[in-house]
């Protein structure tokens, strides 16, 4: 793998996690941004593959961009992910890939990855460049008319035109528009959009990954442990090869249960050799650095002695797991929970996330099982999830730290904000609690007692930007 400098791995994980997002434009203070049109379900990445390792089914690719510095991806292909030729069209065994080929890999723009350098993603579609027939691909969803959302190509059908769906199955002209497209062409005109008479049309709709879960897991072993104001450091390591470091912080917020008693264990108990599976919001913003700083919501202990299965999914009306994999058979002996560990009824797991432990489960498919005990976990208000979305959208790193624009976030809040401009003072209020912020300073008062931001607050944009660690006061009111 290549040397590259801090600041190099810093610069990249910024830009390589964040460079296929669409990008909003500030504008004054209070002001919404500018929203691009969704012309596609999926981010493409390309590159030259430069090694492959097959192991336990899957083919993982390193990919690197063709620039004087550049950036590396991780490709897991695996039985699901579809393969194309880009001038033959035909679909590729994945072991069949090449060192030295140029691949366009394509992934959900909202499935979750881990905040690491390099990224480890597995894409649903990767195109592989041929070098000998040309051939263009686009993926993008069209309308009704057939012109794509980002109006660069427009499709005239034709009768030697071959539309099929993802698993090869033929369909009609009639099944492709308002759907997301794979198309395979060689010519297009110079107009605007360009058209093109397509040899094939793939429907991707039924690719695009479905949200099962609000977390993200991860899963090692603990090599490490400190303690610090409070909180709990662990140092953990996967069991591959060559093993990914995270190093995950554990609150007194963090729900942490033993696997095979399913009863809650303190963070002080944690030890060294542990195996754990840690949980956290996918949604959540992150310092892009490696190893990788997390603060889990949920954290699995793995329990030695006694067996015992996790399953952590949202879940149907029926109790089936959205991925299809589990049902529950909910009986008198299940012990039904919230997060605070009291007593719930079985209507109260409605609409939550889903924390099920169990044993034993049938060959079926889905496996079913009668669950020893399940977690209900609230997730997130409705406003939360929009100042997450806020957050996605308008903010900035500085030094490490993420800066969120106060105004918005704030009055998401339900806070009133006021400004004395000439004191570069920020005033917020809701009820009993209050917040005075001083551009250019770190400290800060709440309910008048001194607080102190992790950088001091800064304007951009005609907007006030602060420090994340702000929200943890803001969000408890």
């Amino acid at each position: 793998m290549k040397k590259i400098g801090i600041f190099t791995v810093a610069l990249l994980l910024m830009v390589g996690f964040n460079f296929h997002q669409p990008r909003a434009k500030a504008q004054s203070e209070g002001d919404s941004t500018m929203k691009q049109k969704d012309s596609s379900n999926f981010i493409k990445t390309s590159g030259i593959i430069t090694d492959i390792v097959k192991q336990d089914g899957t083919v993982t690719l390193t990919v690197e961009t063709e620039e004087k510095e550049p950036q590396i991806t991780i490709l897991k292909v695996t039985e699901d992910t579809l393969l194309f030729n880009s001038g033959t069209t035909k679909a590729l065994k994945k072991e069949s890939f090449k060192k030295g080929q140029k691949v366009a890999a394509y992934y959900g723009k909202n499935k979750p990855m881990l905040a690491i350098y390099p990224p480890q993603i597995s894409p649903e579609l990767v195109i592989v460049h041929d070098a000998e027939k040309f051939g263009n691909v686009k993926v993008s969803k069209f309308d009704n008319k057939l012109v794509s959302l980002d109006n660069d190509l427009k499709l005239s059908i034709g009768k030697e035109t071959i539309i099929v769906n993802g698993k090869g199955e033929k369909l009609n002209q009639k099944d492709i528009t308002c759907k997301e497209l794979i198309v395979f062409y060689t010519v297009s005109t110079r107009s605007i959009p360009a058209q093109t008479t397509p040899s094939k049309v793939v429907v991707m709709d039924d690719l695009s990954p479905q949200d099962t879960t609000n977390f993200m897991e991860s899963t090692g072993i603990i090599k490490s442990i400190a303690s610090k104001d409070g909180k709990v450091v662990l140092t953990v390591e996967t069991k591959e090869k060559v093993p990914i470091t995270t190093i995950f912080t554990i609150t007194n917020d963090t729900l942490v249960f033993n696997s095979g008693t399913t009863k809650k264990v303190k963070k002080e108990s944690f030890k060294k050799g542990q195996q754990i599976d840690a949980y956290y919001d996918k949604n959540k913003p992150m310092i892009l650095i490696y190893p990788a700083q997390i603060t889990p919501e949920l954290v699995i202990v793995h329990d030695e002695e006694q067996f015992g299965s996790v399953k952590v999914s949202k879940f149907d009306d029926e109790f089936l797991s959205l991925d299809k994999d589990l049902k529950l058979n909910i009986g008198k002996e299940t012990l039904l929970e919230n997060e605070k560990g009291e007593k719930i009824k079985q209507e109260d797991l409605n609409g939550k996330e889903l924390v099920v432990f169990y044993t034993i489960t049938t060959m079926s498919i889905p496996a079913q099982t009668p669950p020893s005990k399940i977690v209900a976990i609230n997730y997130l208000s409705p406003e939360m999830k929009e100042v997450q979305k806020i957050i996605e959208k308008d903010h900035f790193m500085k030094n490490g730290v993420i800066m969120i624009p106060l105004r918005k976030v704030a009055e998401q809040l339900g806070y009133e904000v006021k400004y004395n401009v000439k004191k570069k003072k920020i005033y917020l209020s809701l009820e009993n609690s209050s917040f005075t912020i001083t551009r250019g300073e770190k400290k800060y008062s709440y309910n008048k007692s001194l607080q102190q931001f992790k950088e001091k607050p800064v304007l951009k944009n005609n907007k006030t930007y602060v420090s994340e660690d702000i929200l943890e006061l803001l969000i408890q009111q």
